[in-house]
Order: C-alpha cells, then sequence, then structure tokens
C-alpha cells in the first residue's frame, strides 16, 4: 500500500485584477488509514488522491465524500478517460484546477503539470517556475508561528504561489486556511515579439525564474533577463488598476550591442574613453607597441606602476557590470587586477582562474585554471548583485557562481591595477565595460568581432580607389612644392645657447608628486603600495610643507589627519605612523622624517629625487609670490617639470585642495609671462604652453597662443584640432557654447 502523507493543497480563483478570490478549498490525504468520515468530522472540505490502485480498492470508502458534496483532487499519470471506468456516473469532473464551479466534485491534473518544490526556510535554491501549478512539499506547519513565517517566506520571499501544500502535520487547517485567503494574487507575463518569454528573473525574487504566467502576490513586481530591456520596467497592482483584466503584460525588448556600453577604451596609442570622451583618463607609466597577433597596436602594463586612473563628474553608480578585455599576461601565478573601482569591485587573475572580488573582500573565483601566461584571450565578466556572476573566456561560458551584493563607490575606475595594488602584468587591448547585464549571445558577439577600426577595412575595402586618388593629388602637389620658396629658418633653440641639464624622472630612489603619487626605492623597484592611505597622506603633507613652510608643526599636523580626535590620542596616531613611516623610508630611500625648530620635516639624499623638490632647485623658494623667471632657460626646464602632469590627481583630501590652487596659481604667474617672450621660438614656446595646459587647460590665451605657433610651424591639422579640443572641454565645462569668434582663430 503506497505511503501516504498527509496534504494541503490551496486553490484560488483569479477573475479578473480587482477579484483576486480564493477558493474555499483545502486539499488533504490522511495518512497510511483512509478514514475519510473521521476526516470529514474534523472540517476538512477536499481531500487529494494520487492513485488509481488507491482509488479503485477504496472506491467504497470514498462515497462519504461523493454525498457530502466535498471537493477531491486526483493527480495521475494516465489517460483521463480511464478514470470514467471506476468513477460513478453522476460525478462531473473538470481538468480546469482553477474551476470554481459549485457543482464539480472532482479536479484531476496530470502530474506533469505541477512544479514540485521542496521548501527550505534557509535555502536559497534557484527555483524555475514554467508549468501551470506548484506544489510544495515541507515539513513544518506544526504552530501557528510556523504557518505565519511559512506563508510569509513562501510568498513574499521566494515568489513561489502554491496550489498543493504538502506537509506530514497539520495542526490547524482553519489557521492555515484564514491567513492564505487574506493574501492577494497578481498575475504577470513577459512577452517577446508577441511570444510568451522563457526564464524571466524579478528583481523582487533574485533566485526565481518563471516562463508563461507567473502569479505572486507581490504588488511590485520588475521583470529582468540579460540582454533584454523592459516595457514597463516596474509595475505596481493597486487599485487604480483593478478594472484590467487579464495578466498584466511586460514587453521585452532586445538590447544593441552598443547600449549601456559606459567604457570603451581601444588602448591602441591613447587611453580615452570613447564611450565618454568627457572623463578624464590618466594614464602612468602606459607604453603601447604592435601585436602580430592583435594586427594593431596594444597597451603594455610594466605589473609595477602602470595603470590608468578614469573618472568623470559626477560619478556613476554601477549595479549590474558586464567587462569585457583582450589579455596576454606576462603573469598568472599570483593576484593581478584588471580592473579595480575602491571598494566596488576588482576583475582580476587569481593564480590563472578568473576572480571577481566585491566588498567585504569576496571572492567569486573559477574552479579551474581558465588563464595561461603568454597567450592572448578573451576574458568576460557578467555581474549581477546578489544574483550571478557569469564568467567566459574566449566568449564560452566557463562558469557561473551565485553572486553577492555591491557597494557603490564614487573612487575612480582603475585599470591595471586596484587599490590593493595588485598590478597586471603584460599587454591588454579593447576594454569595454557595461553598466548592464549582457547576454551569452552579446558576449559571443563582441569576442568574434572585428577588433580592426573600420577605417582598417576601409582601406582594404577600397584600396584602388584610393591609390588613384593618392596619384590625382599627389602630382600636383609636387609641381606646387617645386615653385614654393624655402621656408624662412627657425631661430637657434635654447640648446644652441647652454641649456642647463634637465633633472629626467629616473625611477630610482625617487618620490613623484606630479601626475600621481608614486615612490620607487634604491634598486628602482616600485614601493607606491607599502604605503597605506594614512602613511600616503602623512608623507605627502610633510613633504609639501618642507617645501613650502620649512615643515609642519605636531598640532598642525594632527589637527588635519586626526579632526575631533582627543590630544592623547592623536599623539599616539601620529607616534605610530611616523614610526611606521620612517621603518619604511630608512629601509628602501635615503630619506628621513625628522624633528627640527618643533617642525617635523623631510630630509632626501643628494642622489634622491623629489620632482617638486626639482622646481624649488630650479627656482629657489619658487613658491613665494615674489619670485620670478628672469631666464628663458630657466623657463624651459621648470616647464618641461610641470608637463609631467598635474599635481597629485588621484589624491583628493580636503586640506590638499588649497595646496593644489596655489601651485597652480604659481605656475601660472611665472610662465604666462614667457607667452609673448620674443627669445624663444615657436616649438620653445609649445613647451611652455603644455605646462601651462597640464595646471590649466582652459587657460585661453594660451591656448590662441599654441594655435598661433603651430601655424607657423604650418601644423594646420594639430592647430584645428587643438581648438576643436578646446571647445569641447569648454562647453563640457561650463555647459555653454563656445564664442563662435574663438573658432576663427585656425582660419
Amino acid at each position: 500500500m503506497m505511503r501516504f502523507f498527509i496534504l494541503v493543497a490551496i486553490l484560488w480563483s483569479v477573475c479578473s485584477w480587482g477579484q483576486n478570490k480564493h477558493p474555499d478549498s483545502l486539499w488533504l490525504s490522511k495518512s497510511e488509514r483512509l478514514d475519510f468520515p473521521g476526516d470529514l468530522q474534523k472540517g476538512y472540505n477536499a481531500f487529494f488522491i494520487e492513485t488509481i490502485p488507491e482509488f479503485q480498492s477504496n472506491f467504497n470508502g470514498l462515497k462519504p465524500l461523493f454525498t457530502s458534496e466535498k471537493q477531491i483532487l486526483f493527480i495521475h499519470d494516465f489517460k483521463p478517460k480511464e478514470l470514467q471506468n471506476i468513477s460513478p456516473d453522476t460525478l462531473k469532473i473538470s481538468s480546469n484546477l482553477f474551476e470554481s464551479s459549485e457543482e464539480i466534485k472532482l479536479f484531476i491534473v496530470e502530474n506533469k503539470r505541477f512544479n514540485n518544490i521542496l521548501y527550505q526556510p534557509d535555502s536559497l535554491t534557484d527555483l524555475g517556475l514554467c508549468k501551470e501549478f506548484n506544489r510544495v512539499n515541507t515539513d513544518s506547519l506544526k504552530s501557528k508561528k510556523e504557518i505565519d513565517f511559512f506563508l510569509q517566506d513562501l510568498l513574499h520571499t521566494k515568489g513561489v504561489v502554491p496550489d498543493l501544500i504538502v506537509s506530514p502535520y497539520i495542526a490547524d487547517i482553519g489557521y492555515l486556511k484564514e491567513k492564505y485567503y487574506k493574501e492577494p494574487v497578481y498575475r504577470a507575463k513577459v512577452t517577446y515579439n508577441n511570444e510568451e518569454l522563457n526564464n524571466v528573473s524579478w528583481k523582487e525574487f533574485p533566485h526565481l525564474e518563471t516562463c508563461g504566467v507567473f502569479r505572486t502576490s507581490d504588488s511590485t513586481l520588475s521583470p529582468q533577463k540579460r540582454g533584454f530591456m523592459f516595457s514597463p520596467d516596474i509595475y505596481n497592482f493597486t487599485d487604480k488598476n483593478t478594472r484590467i483584466s487579464g495578466p498584466k503584460t511586460f514587453r521585452a525588448i532586445k538590447y544593441e550591442l552598443g547600449e549601456r556600453l559606459r567604457y570603451s577604451l581601444p588602448l591602441e596609442d591613447e587611453i580615452n574613453n570613447l564611450a565618454n570622451r568627457t572623463d578624464k583618463s590618466t594614464p602612468t607609466d602606459i607604453d603601447f607597441v604592435e601585436d602580430i597577433n592583435r594586427e594593431k597596436s596594444v597597451s603594455i602594463f610594466n605589473g609595477a606602476s602602470s595603470y590608468i586612473d578614469i573618472r568623470n563628474k559626477p560619478e556613476e553608480w554601477l549595479e549590474e557590470i558586464s567587462i569585457s578585455a583582450w589579455i596576454k599576461p606576462d603573469e598568472v601565478d599570483g593576484s593581478f587586477s584588471l580592473i579595480g573601482k575602491g571598494e566596488a569591485f576588482s576583475a582580476k587573475i587569481y593564480f590563472g582562474r578568473l576572480q571577481f572580488t566585491t566588498t567585504g573582500i569576496k571572492d567569486h573565483t573559477t574552479s579551474k585554471r581558465v588563464i595561461k601566461k603568454g597567450e592572448w584571450t578573451h576574458v568576460a565578466f557578467v555581474y549581477v548583485p546578489k544574483q550571478k556572476l557569469y564568467l567566459y573566456v574566449n566568449g564560452s561560458l566557463v562558469e557561473e557562481i551565485a553572486a553577492s551584493d555591491i557597494r557603490q563607490t564614487d573612487h575612480a575606475l582603475l585599470i591595471g591595477t586596484n587599490l590593493w595594488g595588485q598590478y597586471y602584468s603584460g599587454l591588454m587591448s579593447d576594454l569595454k565595460i557595461w553598466d548592464r547585464a549582457l547576454s551569452d549571445d552579446e558576449i559571443k558577439s563582441v569576442y568574434l568581432e572585428k577588433t580592426d577600426d573600420n577605417h582598417h577595412s576601409f582601406l582594404a575595402d577600397n584600396w584602388l580607389y584610393l591609390s588613384g586618388l593618392f596619384l590625382i593629388l599627389i602630382i600636383p602637389a609636387f609641381f606646387i612644392f617645386r615653385k614654393k620658396p624655402t621656408a624662412k629658418q627657425e631661430t637657434p633653440t635654447l640648446e644652441d645657447k647652454a641649456l642647463a641639464p634637465i633633472h629626467q624622472n629616473i625611477k630610482l630612489n625617487s618620490i613623484n608628486l606630479l601626475n600621481g603619487f608614486k615612490v620607487w626605492n634604491l634598486n628602482g623597484e616600485d614601493i607606491t603600495s607599502k604605503f597605506s592611505p594614512k602613511r600616503r597622506e602623512l608623507l605627502i603633507l610633510i613633504l609639501l610643507f618642507t617645501l613650502k613652510d620649512s615643515g609642519i608643526t605636531s598640532k598642525k599636523l594632527s589637527d588635519i589627519l586626526w579632526p575631533g580626535f582627543t590630544a592623547q590620542n592623536k599623539k599616539n596616531n601620529r607616534s605610530t605612523q611616523i614610526k611606521e613611516l620612517r621603518k619604511i623610508l630608512e629601509k628602501q630611500l635615503e630619506s628621513e622624517i625628522l624633528f627640527d625648530e618643533k617642525k617635523w620635516q623631510l630630509e632626501i639624499a643628494e642622489n634622491g629625487k623629489i620632482d617638486v623638490f626639482t622646481l624649488n632647485k630650479i627656482l629657489p623658494d619658487f613658491w613665494s609670490s615674489e619670485k620670478e623667471i628672469h631666464s628663458e632657460v630657466q623657463a624651459i626646464e621648470f616647464a618641461r617639470i610641470v608637463s609631467k602632469g598635474p599635481l597629485l590627481p588621484q589624491v583628493e583630501v580636503e586640506w590638499l585642495d588649497a595646496i593644489k590652487a596655489e601651485y597652480n596659481s604659481r605656475v601660472l604667474d611665472l610662465l604666462s609671462p614667457f607667452l609673448e617672450n620674443e627669445v624663444l621660438n615657436s616649438a620653445e614656446k609649445i613647451e611652455v604652453i603644455e605646462a601651462i595646459l597640464v595646471v590649466d587647460p582652459l587657460f585661453e590665451p594660451a591656448v590662441r597662443k599654441k594655435v598661433s605657433c603651430l601655424l607657423q610651424q604650418e601644423k594646420y591639422g594639430s592647430a584645428k584640432k587643438t581648438v576643436e579640443n578646446y571647445k569641447k572641454l569648454y562647453e563640457s565645462y561650463y555647459n555653454e557654447t563656445i564664442d563662435p569668434e574663438f573658432m576663427k582663430i585656425v582660419k
């Protein structure tokens, strides 16, 4: 005899949005012994039977059910007409589980039409609801408290509306029935090209996928599926839409591959973000090389100091993320960051595996090694917070992992490293980041798409046409050139006038503040990562005040770095941090921190180099407003150092803003007079101009003079590009159109 459990099921009928009716029946089958009269006396008003042998052998025992007008659910795995042989002629049979007619006594439903769900309160197991009805098995429901939790968790957390509840223990059927009937039930479906879309996820239920009509008690629904957008993208069931009949329909629309592409860096001779040119891209130690396999130029990352900093204002938040790139790593045994964004995420190579690290150092890692040293590989990360991380190699899905949440951050995007200084070593090309989750097909398309620029394919397809055009243009140009008078010679350069030696940025025993904070030890090794954020700030503070004011007092230092701390805590923190900082400097650099005349100072050996200290050697006490540059040689040397980059562009601390502003102002004051200097030729003036534009890209007199110098050198294309770039920068920064008269300076 078949082993029976106590089976409880709940049915309802949904006639319209405004009429979310539940049936007044619960399905039941007694355990082992069939005592239908006893069950009737206990108040059960519906019964569930699963096999035809049991039905046949106990048919006489079922007669009380038929005479009592109670409802019976019969689940079968055979042809429905076979049931007619054993059921009374007067019994009306329906195969529609949502039938609400009072006359129907027997429902027959095929077993294959049920989603069989094992209810586990603490489980996050993915669920697929692609069949008509839900049969939920649970071993709880022993008390009213358990019933309350069960319904809340099942309906509102897991998103499952049950048709049949199966449980070995039923303590209070009436209470279960009463609580469940109070819950509304709504219906929704998703279509694509007028057909139902399968495998749809829902933002409200991260571990649930549905097909066809989805029934829910949640009043708000937001469909999700990688590669699709939805109209509407969210819907709330309220009293205002109760007159809508049938399920709410969400229309799916397939994304174009380029939609919501946030970052696009070919990494081919430039590091600009082609998807948003207003982003500020700052490279550090990035080189380029022609690659035979990629048939183009690619970026080189040295694994010690190379990275690209990209930021924009205002900084956007990334939730869903898709990252793709071509990489050829020099090393795979270790942790190497391809892309990092503050504490939000870092996409990495980890001992030959792909790894995606999120908030709280949550590592999502492939189970096998998938990246090889010295081989070009296309990698992709598709991250859906609190749902899934999908990892791809050469266009194919290699693993999917349950994903943690993500913490939003306003930090810059770093390419080639992350906040832990896990530098990538190798080649990289065609980096792209979307702020949406790409589908499997879209990742395959990115992998297969041609990486050559459009102009490359145009040249290849039209070489004959272009060759003819070249001959048409070059022949007249030849005769014009022959008649052209010899150009006037440039005035002698400053090199001919005994220009003083230029202090180059030798990566040995040096500290750089221009174009980013970098430190190299006595062996030329990059030790920047050895400085924690607070020690880095402490070193910069002492260094700059040594330059400006011959040092900084203990009180001022503590007030800047530990505001709001008690005097004792300030002293303890200062003592600890300076002690640790001294250890690093003494072992790695010929420099030390001194306390002299009640001020903290930084002292570096003669062979040591600090770029801003070099400026002070060129023009002693250059920070003083009384100082001026009187020598053209001195101006060029000063400009070449300044041209390295802005002062500490990646360091954003409040106290530094005033010093940066003062530094920029001093550079402008010192170099601006040389814009009209008659001794400097056009090439030398451009060196001065480039330094000025580093500290103030919108300094119009410098731009005008640069255009004038380029025209003198007959570099018309460069002059035009300078004007166009200034126009874009001006309109982006001021959010207004530039004066049309300015655009005429290149004509």
